[in-house]
């Protein structure tokens, strides 16, 4: 399982590209390398507005570059593990959908409200957000809530509520209890009902889903 250390990571490198950006702001509005020789030469050769766009992709492209370093680093001994059945149960699928876009609102929000609405060249201003930032990521780690962190689905991994079970339809309409409603993060666009995954509980009622060796389950069909 999961600790804090690996949530506050997670979201530490969600909220990457707005800090960048707001720093990026900050120093271009108090102008503080303009007497440079470089920023001179910058000045002469590329127009100013050409230049934020290339900077801001810029912090993009890398931001993408290390959700994905992260992600990697975070999932591959469990895809490994999972695969060798190190770790992990067997379990069926019983339906999965989406999450839905209101399940983002709350991360959308406190990623562009700054972006819009506060003044950069303040540096009181840029510590507050920072420290609103701190505060939204402690919220997010006291409360397990990692599911609409966007580091999954920018590093090819996909996010579903879904409801699992480690046993047979038969078991399962004795005891309803059986079935759980979990959210699984997965490199499975799809899922076959009929297959069995490998799953591992990462925190609260969060798992890592792996697909199985390409079998069916019998008992299920």
């Amino acid at each position: 399982m999961w600790g804090k250390r690996e949530q506050v990571i997670l979201w530490a490198t969600a909220y990457l590209p707005l800090v960048l950006i707001m720093v990026y702001r900050f120093v271009d509005s108090n102008d503080f390398f303009k007497k440079t020789e470089w920023a001179k030469w910058l000045a002469k050769h590329i127009d100013k507005t050409v230049f934020d766009v290339i900077v801001i992709a810029g912090i993009i492209v890398i931001s993408l570059l290390i959700y994905r370093l992260v992600a990697m680093w975070l999932f591959s001994d469990y895809d490994r593990q999972l695969k060798d059945k190190e770790i992990g149960k067997s379990v069926s699928v019983r339906k999965y959908e989406r999450l839905s876009v209101n399940d983002y609102s709350f991360f959308l929000m406190t990623l562009l409200l700054p972006l819009i609405s506060i003044d950069q060249a303040s540096a009181i201003n840029l510590m507050v957000t920072l420290a609103i930032v701190v505060i939204v990521i402690v919220i997010y780690v006291k409360t397990d809530f990692i599911s609409v962190c966007p580091v999954f689905f920018m590093s090819g991994r996909q996010v579903y509520k879904a409801i699992i079970s480690d046993q047979s339809k038969e078991a399962e309409a004795a005891d309803p209890s059986i079935r759980q409603e979990v959210i699984v993060i997965t490199r499975e666009k799809s899922m076959n009902l009929n297959n069995k995954f490998r799953t591992v509980k990462l925190i609260s009622n969060i798992f890592y889903l792996s697909s199985n060796s390409n079998n069916a389950d019998p008992d299920d069909v």
